[in-house]
Protein backbone atom coordinates (compact mmCIF):
# COMPACT_ATOMS: atom_id res chain seq x y z
CA UNK A 1 0.00 0.00 0.00
CA UNK A 2 2.84 2.40 0.93
CA UNK A 3 4.60 1.69 -2.36
CA UNK A 4 1.42 2.40 -4.33
CA UNK A 5 1.06 5.73 -2.53
CA UNK A 6 4.67 6.62 -3.39
CA UNK A 7 4.08 5.78 -7.04
CA UNK A 8 0.95 7.95 -7.03
CA UNK A 9 2.98 10.81 -5.56
CA UNK A 10 5.55 10.46 -8.35
CA UNK A 11 2.85 10.40 -11.02
CA UNK A 12 1.22 13.47 -9.46
CA UNK A 13 4.54 15.30 -9.32
CA UNK A 14 5.17 14.55 -12.99
CA UNK A 15 1.71 15.85 -13.89
CA UNK A 16 2.25 18.97 -11.78
CA UNK A 17 5.60 19.62 -13.45
CA UNK A 18 4.03 19.29 -16.89
CA UNK A 19 1.12 21.51 -15.85
CA UNK A 20 3.46 24.15 -14.42
CA UNK A 21 5.63 24.11 -17.53
CA UNK A 22 2.61 24.68 -19.77
CA UNK A 23 1.27 27.35 -17.42
CA UNK A 24 4.68 29.01 -17.34
CA UNK A 25 4.91 29.16 -21.12
CA UNK A 26 1.32 30.28 -21.68
CA UNK A 27 0.87 32.75 -18.83
CA UNK A 28 3.98 33.82 -16.95
CA UNK A 29 6.04 34.71 -20.03
CA UNK A 30 3.19 36.88 -21.30
CA UNK A 31 2.67 38.64 -17.96
CA UNK A 32 2.92 42.47 -18.24
CA UNK A 33 5.75 42.57 -15.68
CA UNK A 34 7.87 40.23 -17.80
CA UNK A 35 6.98 42.04 -21.02
CA UNK A 36 7.94 45.38 -19.45
CA UNK A 37 11.56 44.30 -19.04
CA UNK A 38 11.78 42.05 -22.10
CA UNK A 39 13.84 44.49 -24.16
CA UNK A 40 15.78 46.21 -21.36
CA UNK A 41 18.55 43.65 -20.95
CA UNK A 42 17.42 42.63 -17.47
CA UNK A 43 18.71 39.11 -16.71
CA UNK A 44 15.94 37.53 -14.64
CA UNK A 45 17.84 34.24 -14.38
CA UNK A 46 20.81 36.09 -12.85
CA UNK A 47 18.49 37.74 -10.35
CA UNK A 48 17.09 34.35 -9.29
CA UNK A 49 20.63 32.98 -8.85
CA UNK A 50 21.39 35.97 -6.63
CA UNK A 51 18.56 35.38 -4.17
CA UNK A 52 18.66 31.56 -3.98
CA UNK A 53 21.15 29.74 -1.75
CA UNK A 54 23.19 27.75 -4.33
CA UNK A 55 24.34 25.06 -1.88
CA UNK A 56 20.84 24.37 -0.65
CA UNK A 57 19.52 24.39 -4.20
CA UNK A 58 22.12 21.79 -5.24
CA UNK A 59 21.12 19.57 -2.33
CA UNK A 60 17.45 19.86 -3.24
CA UNK A 61 18.09 18.95 -6.88
CA UNK A 62 20.23 15.95 -5.92
CA UNK A 63 17.68 14.59 -3.44
CA UNK A 64 14.79 15.23 -5.84
CA UNK A 65 16.59 13.33 -8.62
CA UNK A 66 17.41 10.39 -6.33
CA UNK A 67 13.87 10.06 -4.99
CA UNK A 68 12.19 10.40 -8.40
CA UNK A 69 14.67 8.20 -10.25
CA UNK A 70 14.77 5.29 -7.80
CA UNK A 71 11.05 5.39 -7.02
CA UNK A 72 10.35 4.95 -10.72
CA UNK A 73 13.06 2.32 -11.12
CA UNK A 74 11.79 0.22 -8.21
CA UNK A 75 8.10 0.89 -8.78
CA UNK A 76 5.39 -0.73 -10.86
CA UNK A 77 5.08 -0.81 -14.63
CA UNK A 78 2.52 1.99 -14.86
CA UNK A 79 4.71 5.04 -14.15
CA UNK A 80 7.90 3.47 -15.57
CA UNK A 81 7.56 5.10 -19.00
CA UNK A 82 8.03 8.49 -17.33
CA UNK A 83 11.72 7.56 -16.97
CA UNK A 84 12.20 8.58 -20.61
CA UNK A 85 11.54 12.21 -19.65
CA UNK A 86 14.75 12.22 -17.57
CA UNK A 87 16.83 12.08 -20.79
CA UNK A 88 17.32 13.75 -24.16
CA UNK A 89 18.60 12.46 -27.47
CA UNK A 90 22.13 13.66 -26.65
CA UNK A 91 22.13 11.95 -23.22
CA UNK A 92 24.49 9.01 -22.64
CA UNK A 93 24.42 6.05 -20.24
CA UNK A 94 27.47 3.86 -19.49
CA UNK A 95 27.16 0.38 -18.01
CA UNK A 96 29.31 -2.74 -18.08
CA UNK A 97 31.73 -1.33 -20.66
CA UNK A 98 29.01 -0.19 -23.07
CA UNK A 99 27.76 3.32 -23.84
CA UNK A 100 24.15 3.96 -24.88
CA UNK A 101 23.05 7.27 -26.41
CA UNK A 102 19.56 8.73 -26.76
CA UNK A 103 16.26 8.40 -24.92
CA UNK A 104 15.17 5.10 -26.45
CA UNK A 105 18.52 3.31 -26.13
CA UNK A 106 18.92 4.40 -22.51
CA UNK A 107 15.35 3.52 -21.59
CA UNK A 108 15.60 0.07 -23.18
CA UNK A 109 18.88 -0.65 -21.34
CA UNK A 110 17.46 0.51 -18.01
CA UNK A 111 14.37 -1.62 -18.62
CA UNK A 112 16.54 -4.72 -19.14
CA UNK A 113 18.52 -4.02 -15.96
CA UNK A 114 15.30 -3.43 -14.08
CA UNK A 115 13.79 -6.67 -15.37
CA UNK A 116 16.83 -8.68 -14.24
CA UNK A 117 16.74 -7.14 -10.77
CA UNK A 118 13.02 -7.75 -10.47
CA UNK A 119 13.36 -11.42 -11.41
CA UNK A 120 10.40 -13.75 -11.06
CA UNK A 121 9.83 -13.27 -7.34
CA UNK A 122 6.13 -12.48 -6.78
CA UNK A 123 6.52 -10.87 -3.35
CA UNK A 124 10.12 -9.68 -3.13
CA UNK A 125 12.53 -8.27 -5.67
CA UNK A 126 15.93 -6.60 -5.58
CA UNK A 127 15.59 -2.91 -4.75
CA UNK A 128 17.92 0.05 -4.17
CA UNK A 129 18.92 1.41 -0.78
CA UNK A 130 20.56 4.83 -1.20
CA UNK A 131 23.16 5.27 1.55
CA UNK A 132 25.33 8.13 0.26
CA UNK A 133 24.52 11.07 -1.95
CA UNK A 134 26.95 13.85 -2.91
CA UNK A 135 26.62 16.70 -5.37
CA UNK A 136 28.76 19.56 -6.62
CA UNK A 137 28.54 22.24 -9.27
CA UNK A 138 30.66 22.07 -12.44
CA UNK A 139 30.71 25.56 -13.87
CA UNK A 140 27.60 27.71 -13.83
CA UNK A 141 25.00 25.21 -15.02
CA UNK A 142 26.28 21.62 -14.73
CA UNK A 143 25.62 19.54 -11.61
CA UNK A 144 27.48 16.32 -10.78
CA UNK A 145 25.65 13.89 -8.49
CA UNK A 146 27.14 10.71 -7.00
CA UNK A 147 24.91 8.07 -5.42
CA UNK A 148 25.97 4.83 -3.75
CA UNK A 149 24.26 2.16 -1.73
CA UNK A 150 23.11 -1.44 -1.56
CA UNK A 151 20.84 -3.83 -3.38
CA UNK A 152 18.61 -5.75 -0.97
CA UNK A 153 15.70 -8.15 -1.27
CA UNK A 154 12.54 -6.24 -0.46
CA UNK A 155 9.54 -4.55 -2.00
CA UNK A 156 10.29 -0.82 -1.82
CA UNK A 157 13.08 1.64 -2.48
CA UNK A 158 14.72 3.12 0.64
CA UNK A 159 16.93 6.15 1.21
CA UNK A 160 19.11 6.30 4.31
CA UNK A 161 22.43 7.80 5.33
CA UNK A 162 23.84 10.69 7.28
CA UNK A 163 22.03 13.89 6.38
CA UNK A 164 19.65 12.05 4.04
CA UNK A 165 15.95 12.19 4.75
CA UNK A 166 13.59 12.49 1.82
CA UNK A 167 10.13 13.82 2.55
CA UNK A 168 7.54 11.04 2.59
CA UNK A 169 10.16 8.28 2.84
CA UNK A 170 10.60 6.22 6.05
CA UNK A 171 13.73 6.68 8.15
CA UNK A 172 15.91 3.84 9.39
CA UNK A 173 14.46 4.32 12.87
CA UNK A 174 10.91 3.87 11.59
CA UNK A 175 11.34 0.44 10.05
CA UNK A 176 12.92 -2.72 11.36
CA UNK A 177 15.35 -3.90 8.70
CA UNK A 178 18.82 -5.41 8.81
CA UNK A 179 20.41 -4.16 5.58
CA UNK A 180 23.64 -6.24 5.75
CA UNK A 181 21.68 -9.49 6.08
CA UNK A 182 19.53 -8.62 3.05
CA UNK A 183 22.33 -7.16 0.91
CA UNK A 184 22.87 -8.98 -2.39
CA UNK A 185 25.08 -6.39 -4.02
CA UNK A 186 26.18 -2.77 -4.10
CA UNK A 187 25.96 0.02 -6.66
CA UNK A 188 27.57 3.34 -7.52
CA UNK A 189 25.93 5.75 -9.90
CA UNK A 190 27.09 9.08 -11.25
CA UNK A 191 24.80 11.62 -12.90
CA UNK A 192 25.67 14.77 -14.81
CA UNK A 193 22.62 17.01 -14.80
CA UNK A 194 21.97 20.05 -16.99
CA UNK A 195 19.14 22.61 -17.00
CA UNK A 196 16.41 22.06 -19.58
CA UNK A 197 14.65 24.62 -21.71
CA UNK A 198 12.06 25.42 -19.01
CA UNK A 199 12.87 27.21 -15.77
CA UNK A 200 13.51 24.80 -12.88
CA UNK A 201 13.62 21.69 -15.09
CA UNK A 202 16.71 19.49 -15.41
CA UNK A 203 17.67 16.44 -17.44
CA UNK A 204 20.36 13.74 -17.17
CA UNK A 205 23.07 14.45 -19.74
CA UNK A 206 25.48 11.70 -18.68
CA UNK A 207 25.09 8.68 -16.39
CA UNK A 208 27.50 5.93 -15.28
CA UNK A 209 26.35 2.82 -13.41
CA UNK A 210 28.60 0.35 -11.59
CA UNK A 211 27.22 -2.80 -9.93
CA UNK A 212 29.17 -5.07 -7.58
CA UNK A 213 27.64 -8.40 -6.60
CA UNK A 214 28.12 -9.68 -3.05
Amino acid sequence: MKLQMQEQVVALQVLLEVHFTNFYKQNLLSHPFIKRYEQTGVDLAAYVRGVVNPTERLKQIAEMLAVHYYLLFNGSEGPWNHMKTFYREESSFSFSGNVYVGQSAIFDTLSNIRKKLKGDRPREKIVHVVEKLHCRANGETEIAIRVSGSFITGNQFLIFGEGLQAEGMPSLDEINIDIPSKRVGQFREQFTVLPGTSMGCYYIAKQDLYIVQS
